[in-house]
């Protein structure tokens, strides 16, 4: 995206107000879920079942929307605190296990339709 363009959407958003926050949010948020349900579909399902028991598959979260100190808004994605540790072991591998990469192959797998979602989100936020 060419400099002047990153600037024209920020000056857009802040000539919405509210309405550009919260639909740059949305968009933020649904391609984040994008790339979560593509990191989880590289993730294999355990045969443990129980009530209390949650796979690392269905742990994979995207939060909620934050703002930086420089105006810049993310969202994260990843395992919950209770599942975070697999993850990692899954993405580096151990001594004992190679790594199975789940992130770096759920980044790639889903890098396309990441950036159509906020290719046409942006491009929908400079309609308004």
């Amino acid at each position: 995206m060419p400099v002047d363009m990153n600037i024209d959407f920020r000056n857009k958003i802040s000539q919405l107000g509210r309405k550009g926050k919260v639909s740059e949010g949305k968009v933020l948020k649904s391609a984040g879920e994008v790339l979560a349900e593509g990191i989880a579909s590289n993730i294999n399902r355990s045969n443990t079942n129980g009530a209390d028991y949650t796979h690392l598959a269905d742990s994979i979260k995207t939060s909620n929307v934050k703002t930086n100190e420089f105006g810049e808004r993310s969202v994260e994605v990843g395992a919950t605190k209770d599942k975070a540790f697999i993850l990692k072991f899954l993405e580096l591998g151990t001594s004992k296990m190679n790594p199975q990469l789940p992130l770096t192959k759920g980044v790639a797998n889903s890098k396309d339709e990441v950036s159509q979602i906020l290719n046409a989100g942006m491009k929908g936020i400079m309609k308004l």
